[in-house]
């Protein structure tokens, strides 16, 4: 069953991707093996970094910064199932695989959308697996339970992916209002508060095990939150106990879950508020601006899908929480974030393209050009990494630095990551509105190219030159790059 849910996906994917669908022998050989393919790309894809990563392992034996290493590991896992199973189950489900499914006698048929989604998140093992193998030569039993909490971090992030969108989707709003929307928006930030809570405890962590040998042997001892109970791998009985416990608890979370979104699968809650009708206007918004305000609408209705399309604000957590600490904000401090700010840009376009869901269908009958499509995909993606960039300047200039220098960086950079990502998706030929098929060494393919346009703008820094040259190059790149997206299909 899961091979071919597996196969009519990437069926329907094709299907939307102009790339392939024009291409009769691309197209049979897209949805021919599609598992074994799109799984083998991306473990090829992740491997690379996972051997980089393993290499410290290889050169360690200190056990408390092999454990050390493995909590950060940990979170690898565990993030990339959340994220991904926030993304692509309203992805699914918006383009109706499951529709069949419904009218089988399946008593829980959301054990196939878990299985596909597991499926789509198992490649990401790849970067952590080989650490672990390494560890499991020196200290074999360590190694074996560092495999096993690896793995259960993939699970609790698939369960926590599964758990967002059971409690903030699989919804169908008639008249949403306002109220909605700060609900909504109310969940998100919760969540993303939540998240933001591994976080600080990571820094609590660093920070205690820096300054008070004492109080970190306390804290490990009685910490057993995740990810840091990853740590207990060299006292095994302690640790086999503890993953025990984890798997049982989160065991049953994972059926109730389960349980809970089959029946909202079924039979989708109706949410409906009151609303004052007023008589239709028309508008003189333009097709760009219209298409912008659509993905966001349709964001404040799958705050699943907006979780995962605002995790760019984790960028700048380490950042503001040492502005805090220091009480300043200084040119050093806000240089490199700008950078990562547009280059952490590229993963939004998973979630702008998969957006759409059924709208497709729909926006190919009205009178978009491709151009249109992709300069307001553009403007989606560049639109909150900016707000971030611009956030952080604000605040530099707060705290008395001369932050505002560095304003066009923060205008720039996401425009020309989002820019660059877009015209290498939509580089086919011809005015066809489609959503080409994303994976995940497409999206680290991007990481490389926009990693080394930003090399080049930021040259001139590097060379000891004011900041003034490098925002010159990044001035004529971002006017380059809007001369091709205006040229697009031309």
């Amino acid at each position: 069953m899961l091979e071919v849910l597996y196969r009519e996906l990437h069926y329907r994917i094709a299907k939307r991707n102009p790339l392939v669908a024009n291409d009769e022998r691309q197209f049979q050989k897209a949805i021919k093996n599609a598992m074994k393919r799109s799984i083998g790309v991306q473990v090829l894809g992740f491997l690379p970094f996972g051997l980089l990563m393993a290499s410290i392992f290889a050169f360690t034996n200190e056990k408390l910064v092999l454990s050390s290493l493995m909590v950060s590991l940990a979170l690898i896992p565990f993030v990339f199932a959340m994220y991904v199973t926030a993304v692509q189950t309203s992805y699914v489900l918006s383009v109706g695989l499951f529709e069949p499914l419904k009218l089988l006698p399946i008593k829980m048929g959301s054990r196939y959308l878990s299985g596909l989604l597991l499926l789509e998140i198992s490649p990401s093992l790849a970067t952590v697996l080989p650490s672990a193998l390494f560890l499991m030569v020196k200290y074999p039993l360590s190694g074996f339970l560092a495999v096993l909490w690896l793995l259960l971090g993939l699970f609790l992030g698939h369960t926590l992916g599964l758990l967002l969108v059971n409690f903030f989707s699989l919804r169908i709003h008639q008249r949403a209002g306002r109220g909605h929307f700060l609900k909504s928006f109310a969940r998100v930030v919760m969540f993303l508060l939540f998240i933001g809570m591994f976080m600080m405890m990571n820094y609590l962590q660093y920070y205690i095990r820096e300054h008070s040998e004492q109080v970190a042997g306390i804290v490990e001892k009685y910490f057993i939150a995740y990810p840091f109970v990853v740590s207990s791998i060299f006292d095994p009985l302690r640790s086999m106990a503890l993953f025990l416990a984890y798997l049982s608890i989160f065991g049953l979370v994972y059926h109730l879950t389960l349980k809970g979104v089959w029946k909202k699968i079924l039979e989708p809650p109706v949410v409906s508020e009151r609303r004052s009708i007023s008589k239709f206007r028309a508008s003189l918004r333009g097709k760009i601006l219209a298409l912008v305000l659509k993905d966001f609408k349709i964001f404040a209705r799958k705050p699943a899908m907006l979780v995962a399309f605002l995790f760019p604000i984790y960028v700048i957590f380490q950042t503001l929480v040492s502005a805090l600490q220091r009480g300043e904000l200084g040119l050093e401090d806000l240089l490199p974030v700008l950078f990562m700010i547009g280059l952490f840009s590229v993963p939004g376009a998973d979630a702008v393209l998969k957006v759409e869901g059924k709208n497709l269908d729909f926006l190919r009958t009205l009178p978009i050009k491709k151009r249109d499509f992709v300069i307001a995909k553009v403007m989606s993606m560049a639109l909150i990494p900016t707000f971030l960039g611009l956030s952080l300047v604000a605040l530099g200039v707060f705290y008395g630095s001369e932050a505002f220098v560095l304003l066009p960086y923060a205008l720039f950079l996401p425009f020309i990551a989002s820019s660059i990502t877009m015209l290498y998706f939509f580089r086919y030929k011809g005015e066809e509105i489609g959503i080409p098929e994303l994976r995940w060494p497409q999206i680290i393919l991007m990481f490389i190219i926009v990693g080394i346009v930003f090399g080049i703008i930021a040259l001139p820094i590097f060379v000891g030159a004011n900041v003034i040259e490098s925002e010159l190059i990044a001035l004529l790149t971002s006017l380059t790059l809007a001369f091709l997206l205006g040229r697009l299909s031309r």
